[in-house]
């Protein structure tokens, strides 16, 4: 503790407005606000280089606090978490859609909007044909992309395929995934709190993100769809059969006997 002191009193005796109350107050609100812009950044994103780079910014603004020499350097730090900010969301544009759906959806709700879909739909039993209709195909090693709806409304991004609203079954959905079938290509999108189908042979523009390992033209399509969208794409591989998930930018590889856990956890 006397270490402590002494450490700290020429540190005051520096700067008097170390001395002054509200200055404190100032810098305990300017910290606060900067923590939890990124935290929410990070957990949000939970990428390595953004933990690296909010870590070091934040650290370079609370020693620039600290030291009354570095005068410019808490708004240089701050200016840079300010543009990092920007350039995660700008990558990430799905979290702004996100929020922004989910005003908007609480709108529809208030007036009545979507609340026959909500009765009708009986999310155990889509998540029973979701697991026994991507186990067939990962057996059969048909190529497939199965998107659900989220938050993000995906209307625009839809209109590049084909309008079918039909019930979830797994034999509709084998049937599409078919290499024979007009449909087999591109990706299903099941509207959100619904049992339905609404558009298949949907198309999506594929990440433009370093990727480490061999990653296909639908897993990249996948990755691509969620960096845009709060959506998550089960992704079965026509070469190996084996079952991916793509949501937030991140691509999670899912033993085929641990599919049901994972699409409960995202459809929760």
């Amino acid at each position: 503790m006397s270490f402590i002191y002494s450490s700290l009193v020429p540190l005051l005796a520096v700067n008097p407005e170390f001395q002054n109350p509200v200055y404190w107050v100032d810098f305990a609100i300017s910290v606060t606000i900067v923590l939890i812009v990124s935290l929410f950044m990070c957990l949000k994103l939970q990428r390595t280089w953004v933990y690296i780079l909010y870590g070091a910014l934040d650290t370079l603004f609370l020693v620039s606090l600290l030291f009354p020499a570095l005068q410019y350097l808490p708004y240089v730090s701050l200016m840079l978490i300010a543009v990092l900010t920007i350039i995660c969301l700008f990558i990430n544009a799905g979290l702004l859609r996100q929020y922004l759906a989910k005003s908007l959806k609480n709108t529809g709700s208030a007036s009545g909007k979507g609340s026959k879909n909500e009765k009708a739909f009986d999310k155990e039993k889509l998540i029973k044909d979701v697991v026994t209709a991507t186990q067939w195909l990962s057996n059969h090693k048909e190529g497939a992309l199965i998107t659900f709806e989220r938050d993000t409304p995906m209307e625009d991004i839809m209109k590049n395929g084909t309008i079918i609203n039909c019930p979830f079954t797994p034999e509709i959905v084998e049937t599409i995934f078919y290499e024979g079938s007009r449909l087999h290509d591109g990706a299903i999108v099941i509207k959100k709190d619904t049992n339905i189908i609404e558009a298949a042979a949907v198309y999506y523009e594929p990440t433009t993100s370093v990727l480490s390992g061999k990653v296909g033209a639908r897993h990249r399509a996948a990755i691509g769809i969620s960096e845009k969208t709060d959506s998550v794409t089960i992704i079965v591989s026509e070469e190996t059969g084996r079952i991916g998930i793509a949501h937030g930018g991140v691509l999670d590889r899912v033993p085929s006997d641990q599919i049901e856990k994972f699409v409960r956890l995202f459809l929760s």
